[in-house]
């Protein structure tokens, strides 16, 4: 596979190994006093099944040459925030805190324009030219 799609794939998994962890086991998220325990639970499998997910997509396209396979993986992952996000209204979810603040960078939040270059990488990736040992 070639490097630059090893390199979109590394980043992208970089979100599940390192941001979202870092933003989520926090006040806001998993220690937040008004989330119930279970809410905190399904928030801990969450972080817990895209670091893995995160890790077997390098495994993939790192050791077994699979890049596409590891890019569909994250996608998935992704595409199901992007999902959330648009239909946040249906299920009375949204971006902001428990103290009604929202992070907004030019009247988005981060984490949605973030999300939504990262599909756009791993779209790219999943869309390349390539023979069929590369399909995977």
């Amino acid at each position: 596979a070639a490097m630059p799609a090893k390199i979109i794939l590394s980043l992208s998994a970089l979100l599940y190994l390192a941001v979202l962890p870092f933003m989520e086991i926090s006040d806001t998220h998993v220690f937040n006093p008004d989330w119930p325990g279970h809410a905190r639970m399904h928030e801990v499998w969450q972080l817990a099944v895209h670091f893995a997910l995160a890790v077997l997509a390098l495994w993939l396209g790192w050791v077994r040459g699979q890049v596409r396979l590891g890019a569909a993986i994250l996608l998935i992952v992704t595409g199901g925030f992007i999902f959330a996000y648009a239909i946040a209204g249906a299920y009375g979810g949204d971006m902001k805190y428990a103290d009604g603040t929202e992070l907004n960078v030019l009247g988005v939040n981060p984490a949605f324009g973030i999300t939504v270059i990262v599909a756009a990488a791993l779209t790219g990736v999943l869309l390349r030219p390539g023979g069929a040992r590369q399909a995977g």
